[in-house]
């Protein structure tokens, strides 16, 4: 048996910084790649698609967006097993669904396709009665298995003291995690989209060939999503070298359709100007494309200390004498120097 799965989909979210017309193309590209998705699925001939929750992100998604999900749904014409996470219990299923969407709960708590036996998060009773080792056995869960004080925390003894499964399929961490417990397997595919910046990176699903033996594989899904581009520009002399720079990070890295967060980082000298508005401006042709300046004027304290009549000297001075740890003591001479330049606040 060939199985996808998958979870943390999260269709209805929104990205808040977009303009509206840029966030009713984020949307559809959201929605074309559910229908790549699903195409891929037919394709690659997976017998079953596993969601392990938060398919939804809000109560209110829009129309459309359900409709070419559950569209694809039924086109794929296999199971798709579904358990709901913490974001879908704010969500109304109370729809007609193709057939083939099979929810598992506390009304279904398992389902069984020839000799596989998939186990949703309430069938702790059902497993009383029903659990037989001769089968394959598949546990669907949401939630979080290594902080206890997560809110959605479970505690996976409570399936696997008495149990063998043979995959343990799981969702609710936005990156992928593949880890033993016990003689089983059990694995996060993390979020099939970036959510945000804080979740760049390489986005997939699982490969699951569940026969004789088990074989695990981590899929990219190609899809635009939110980049991190670092651009060290230490000893850059013009715009036009600071421009090159960046181009060179980002454009390796990131395709026009990315959100793109650039991170300057490194130090300039007092002669140099970063003209950021101008260096956004020179990035317009990327679908969100924002700086964030970590870069650091240099300083050479030395020269400023042996200057006559000067404000800088005097607070270099000043700190001096005042401050004994030595780090504590530079960052206070970074901050007031471009201070007293009237730049930015490097904190």
């Amino acid at each position: 048996m060939k199985i996808l799965h998958t979870a943390d989909i999260h269709l209805g979210v929104v990205n808040g910084k977009l303009p509206i017309e840029k966030q009713t193309v984020f949307r559809n590209n959201r929605n074309i790649s559910i229908e790549i998705l699903f195409n891929e699925a037919i394709k690659e001939n997976y017998d079953v698609v596993l969601i392990c929750g938060d398919l939804f992100h809000l109560k209110n998604v829009p129309s459309k967006t359900i409709r070419i999900f559950f569209n694809s749904v039924e086109n794929f014409n296999r199971p798709v097993l579904y358990i709901k996470g913490n974001h879908d219990e704010k969500f109304d299923f109370d729809i007609d669904l193709p057939s083939n969407f099979i929810i598992l709960d506390e009304e279904r708590p398992f389902y069984k396709l020839d000799n596989k036996v998939f186990w949703g998060p309430k069938s702790k009773e059902a497993l009383k009665g029903n659990y037989n080792k001769e089968n394959k056995n598949i546990l669907l869960l949401h939630g979080e298995l290594h902080n206890q004080s997560d809110n959605d925390y479970i505690n996976i003894n409570d399936y696997i003291e008495d149990y063998f499964f043979d995959y343990i399929a799981l969702g609710h961490v936005h990156s992928f995690e593949k880890m033993q417990l016990g003689n089983s397997w059990a694995v996060y595919p993390g979020s099939l989209f970036s959510n945000g910046f804080d979740e760049s990176g390489i986005k997939g699903y699982v490969q699951v060939t569940l026969d004789k033996d088990l074989s695990i594989e981590y899929i990219p899904f190609v899809s635009a999503g939110y980049k991190i581009c670092e651009c060290d520009i230490t000893g850059f002399n013009s715009y036009n070298d600071l421009l090159t720079r960046a181009r060179n990070v980002v454009d390796e890295k990131c395709s026009l359709n990315d959100m793109v967060r650039l991170v300057l980082k490194g130090y300039y000298t007092e002669d140099n100007n970063k003209y950021l508005d101008n260096l956004k401006r020179d990035f317009s042709d990327y679908f969100y494309f924002e700086i964030v300046d970590n870069s650091k004027l240099f300083i050479d304290f030395d020269k400023l200390k042996n200057e006559r009549l000067s404000f800088k000297a005097e607070f270099l001075k000043l700190v001096e004498e005042n401050e004994d740890d030595e780090t504590i003591r530079n960052k206070i001479w970074q901050l007031g120097i471009e201070a007293l330049r009237g730049d930015d606040i490097s904190i």
